[in-house]
Order: structure tokens, then sequence, then C-alpha cells
């Protein structure tokens, strides 16, 4: 069985998972990615992970972010299916911050409501996507 750490916020599937499935020490991860935005008239699609209270990627989430941001970003330079990928991002919230608040950052950068609603119109890209490291590099 996998460890539960907060049980209560998942849902019925996720309480099965932990039950039935392989754990990370066996080589199964099982991680869900908070949002996929895409503008399919635009052909332009972003990934973003919500963190509450200040939380971080942990290494699970980030070896598997890091798997499909590669992925996206070679297929958006081959042009295969002319899409603009415009990254990954970390949209972090401080303990008690409502929406939009004080203290929210993308990717480590403060923004503002306004900028954060551009960003995720793909009207403006307010900073640089996470670059995730690969030990070859």
């Amino acid at each position: 069985m996998r460890d539960v750490i907060q049980a209560d916020q998942f849902t019925p599937f996720g309480i099965w998972i932990r039950q039935y499935l392989r754990d990370s020490k066996t080589g199964l991860t099982v991680t869900n990615l908070d949002y996929i935005f895409e503008d399919y008239k635009a052909k332009k699609i972003m990934l973003v992970e919500e963190k509450q209270n200040g939380g971080r990627l942990h290494t699970g989430q980030m070896l598997t972010f890091k798997v499909l941001d590669y992925a996206l970003t070679k297929m958006a330079e081959a042009g295969d299916h002319d899409y603009d990928y415009w990254g990954f991002y970390t949209l972090k919230f401080p303990k008690g911050c409502s929406m939009p608040g004080p203290g929210m950052t993308l990717n480590d950068n403060l923004i503002t409501g306004e900028q954060l609603t551009d960003h995720l119109n793909f009207k403006n890209k307010f900073c640089e996507p996470l670059k995730f490291k690969w030990k070859s590099e």
C-alpha cells in the first residue's frame, strides 16, 4: 500500500490507487497535473501546477512533469502540429491567500491578478517557463 499523507483530499479513485497499485519504491509514480491551458484556435498550450500554502513540487512530480515538458517542447520545435508550447509553470499561493491575492507567484515571480489573467489567456507571457534539468546538462 502507498503512504497516504492526507487521505481526506483524495477522490475514491485516488484512494483506490493508493490501496491497490504499486508504489514509487517499485518504480510506479502517480501524479496529477492541475491545469492544461489550451487555446485551440491559436494553437497555444501550457501546463500549470497549483501549489497552496507555499508548497513545492515533489520529486515524483518533478520527474513526471520534466518528461511531459520535454515531449511538448520537442513537439513544438519539430513543428509537427503547429502548436506554440508556452511551457510549464508553478502557480503558488501563500498560506491564507485569497484569489487573486498578495504574495502569489508564478515560477517564483510575484504576480498580480491582472498579470495572471493575461498570462493564462495567452495575451502576455509573464515570465519564462520552468526549466527542468536533465543529468546530461
